[in-house]
């Protein structure tokens, strides 16, 4: 009796047996694959650390670098007059990667009224990639630069924004950049505005990747440049002896 009721139990589990795959990747690598089926070759070339085929693409041809004043680059214009923004520390990665002329293919976000976009993904035509850390640094401030004065003057191309969106110089015709603090690049938003004609003095770089400087003067004309407060400095209190000198701002209600 034991070999009659065995007998078809073992043939029930041969049957599930053969229904059964040979083999079943596991969940993570079903869902790697699938994905790497819909990639397009330059963005397997591009692979790094973060998905980013869900972020938006942009396509254009780069007109220029945007050098630092430091000697690196934050980014670069496309010929339509997009300001395209990476993180500072991936300057030189982005310098080795593309040149002017090269149409690129970008994944990151487009502002919402202003011709930036900060790209979190870039591919060269060439089919190299980078992907960005996502480390945002601070750019190097006037005092940290050696150097010896540079003069950049000209007609003004585009104003110059930074990766917040805020105002911060120009960009000349010829391809020159002036820095600004937003502050005082709000307060002279006139001067900057494309067609204006621009004078600047100050601290900087000039090199293969382009000239910049941080403006300690600027003006419409080499005789009517004003001086410029160097980071985002308050305004200047009341001048001492004046009525309002010892007063401290915000203690008037104690």
């Amino acid at each position: 009796m034991r070999h009659l009721f065995s007998l078809p139990a073992f043939l029930l589990a041969s049957s599930v047996a053969a229904a059964a795959p040979a083999h079943k990747a596991p969940a993570g690598q079903q869902n790697a694959a699938s994905f790497a089926s819909h990639q397009t070759v330059t963005e397997k070339e591009a692979d790094g650390v973060y998905d980013l085929s869900g972020l938006p693409h942009f396509s254009g041809q780069v007109a220029q670098f945007l050098p630092s004043s430091h000697g690196s680059v934050v980014g670069f214009i496309l010929h339509d007059g997009t300001q395209v923004f990476i993180s500072p520390d991936q300057g030189h990665t982005l310098a080795g990667l593309i040149k002017p002329g090269d149409t690129v293919d970008i994944r990151g976000l487009k502002g919402r009224t202003l011709p930036i976009i900060r790209a979190f993904g870039l591919t060269s035509p060439r089919g190299r990639g980078m992907q960005d850390t996502f480390i945002a640094m601070p750019r190097q401030s006037t005092e940290m630069i050696a150097g010896p004065d540079l003069v950049l003057h000209g007609e003004v191309w585009m104003p110059l924004y930074d990766l917040d969106g805020q105002l911060n110089g120009a960009v000349l015709k010829d391809h020159s950049v002036i820095y600004l603090p937003p502050r005082e690049a709000t307060r002279l938003a006139a001067w900057l505005k494309p067609g204006q004609t621009l004078y600047a003095v100050g601290t900087g770089s000039s090199g293969e990747l382009g000239v910049a400087i941080d403006a300690r003067e600027i003006g419409p004309a080499s005789n009517q440049m004003v001086g410029v407060a160097v980071g985002n400095a308050p305004p200047p209190g009341p001048a001492p002896g004046s009525a309002g000198y010892d007063i401290i701002p915000g203690s008037e209600g104690h």
